[in-house]
């Protein structure tokens, strides 16, 4: 891949998406987001082209990391037709109506039974030779044809060859189909058609145009293989039938990088089974399971913590983040977790971070040693003789100083997630009640007026006064931060007062 695409006129380096391919039928769009790429060129500045490869690929390491989008079949038919569907005029004009012939156009299967068409359509595909017509109707075949009739033109017919029209639909369509076998052509006979295999090659190519213009595509631009994978991921997921298929063998020629990313993810697993099975005391019998390349440690649960941070590039930064994991590999041991500075999941070496960390949960300073030896107690009250090198042999810190209580904890402790609200004092539950009642009443007068939205501004001052329904959008809002790693202060009710009287004065404001 030609990283340069990446850079810009200054040579620096950008975080874009693959570009979209331009000349061929079926567009391959790259929806990958690039949040992540974005804050690591923020963080680690890479100065030439090797560095930033290294991060693109640290970022970008599975096939899994791409969200890319293809046209699917139909929709290239459909914004493509002069070109797709060839010089064959019945195809062109006729292609949606040939599901009559064929189940399912990405499923090709020929219906057994001749359908009534139009006579243009009918010689379309008669002069293209792709159907026959059906020149001898049995009973079945008639009754077919009668039945797709409405009511009242079968007793139009009906009366025309002598028949009595008072009887059903059913009782009809039997006599006349029985008039007809004892005196040909007492019915006006349809135009049947069937179809041959022909038609079902045609549409085969059709198929394998599709296939071969994701693969044109692709060649446009140096794309990644993982990223070719991907494509090949969503071609075989979001189309269906015999396309399904064809993409599926297409996917097979990378199976080597599909296999790849599977087994990084099941010894990512395993590794992380072992170590929790550790924690709970159970036997392991293979102790050479302990000394893989990469071990990973899962905090249960995850703790907040905030330090000093210097790059590769000895470029300094604060950092919070959520510790998910601990991670060894080759000798150094590394944080892993949510980066709220970053917004996204991110890895630290342990032995660039400066100074002790702060736990912000409780304001405690801890040495990063001390860190990971609390988090894996269950690792080394294990009696495997190899755990004190994955504790303390690959710690490296440089430069360790001690630094007071509030230079990490105390810059960020009111923007945390965890911190315990301070209670409201109760002159503030009071004031919020008064005024809440007092919304309340204002959304009732105000609604009878008909002054509704003096009423609505009214009704979302009552969500914030009343203590206990602030409390609970405090709650519901703690818990949607959480869940999408954000972080979250809670309203005070003070605040919460002086807002809600806002409101209110807006609210008499647009009643008057």
């Amino acid at each position: 891949m030609d990283y340069s695409y990446y850079q810009n006129e200054n040579g620096k380096f950008t975080a874009k998406k693959l570009p979209t391919t331009k000349t061929n039928s079926v567009k391959i769009k790259d929806d990958t987001d690039i949040t992540g790429l974005k804050y690591a060129l923020q963080d680690e500045t890479p100065k030439n082209v090797s560095q930033f490869k290294a991060l693109y690929e640290e970022e970008f390491s599975s096939h899994y990391d791409y969200e890319p989008e293809v046209d699917s079949f139909k929709d290239m038919v459909m914004a493509n037709k002069n070109k797709m569907l060839g010089d064959d005029l019945w195809i062109k004009l006729y292609w949606h109506e040939l599901s009559i012939f064929i189940n399912d156009i990405e499923d090709l299967e020929l219906d057994e039974e001749p359908q009534s068409v139009n006579d243009d359509f009918a010689k379309r595909l008669l002069d293209a030779k792709v159907a026959e017509e059906i020149q001898e109707l049995d009973y079945k075949e008639w009754e077919s044809y009668l039945s797709s009739m409405k009511l009242p033109d079968i007793k139009v017919i009906a009366k025309q060859a002598g028949l009595k029209v008072s009887k059903n639909k059913g009782e009809l369509i039997h006599e006349l189909i029985l008039l007809e076998e004892q005196s040909n052509g007492t019915l006006q006979k349809p135009k049947l058609i069937k179809a041959l295999p022909l038609m079902l090659e045609k549409i085969e190519n059709i198929q394998q145009a599709y296939i071969n213009e994701i693969e044109k595509g692709l060649k446009e631009f140096e794309y990644p293989e993982k990223y070719k994978a991907a494509v090949w991921v969503y071609a075989t997921d979001f189309n269906e039938g015999d396309i399904s298929v064809l993409a599926k063998e297409k996917l097979s020629e990378y199976s080597h990088i599909l296999e790849g990313d599977e087994q990084v993810l099941a010894s990512n697993k395993a590794a992380s089974e072992i170590i929790h099975n550790s924690d709970l005391g159970q036997p392991i019998n293979n102790e050479e399971s302990w000394i893989d390349a990469k071990t990973k440690h899962t905090l249960k649960p995850s703790i907040k913590i905030a330090f000093q941070y210097t790059n590769h590039n000895k470029e300094p930064s604060s950092r919070e983040l959520r510790l998910d994991a601990i991670m060894f590999d080759n000798g150094l041991t590394y944080f892993y977790g949510f980066c709220y500075k970053a917004n996204a999941s991110r890895t630290f070496r342990t032995d660039r971070i400066e100074k002790d960390i702060a736990i912000i949960e409780t304001g405690e300073l801890i040495s990063v040693q001390d860190l990971i030896n609390q988090q894996i107690d269950g690792l080394n009250k294990h009696s495997n003789p190899v755990k004190s090198s994955l504790t303390q042999s690959v710690i490296q810190k440089s430069n360790v100083q001690n630094t007071d209580k509030s230079s990490l904890f105390s810059k960020r402790q009111d923007q945390t997630n965890d911190n315990a609200p301070e209670k409201p004092s109760t002159s503030s539950i009071v004031i919020g009640w008064f005024l809440g009642i007092s919304a309340i009443g204002g959304v009732g007068s105000n609604f009878e007026k008909n002054e509704y939205l003096a009423g609505m501004v009214c009704f979302f001052a009552i969500l914030v006064l009343i203590p206990p329904i602030l409390n609970k959008l405090n709650a519901k809002n703690k818990k949607m931060a959480e869940e999408k790693g954000k972080i979250h202060s809670n309203l005070t009710q003070k605040s919460a007062n002086i807002f809600g009287l806002i409101l209110i004065i807006i609210s008499a404001v647009i009643a008057s």
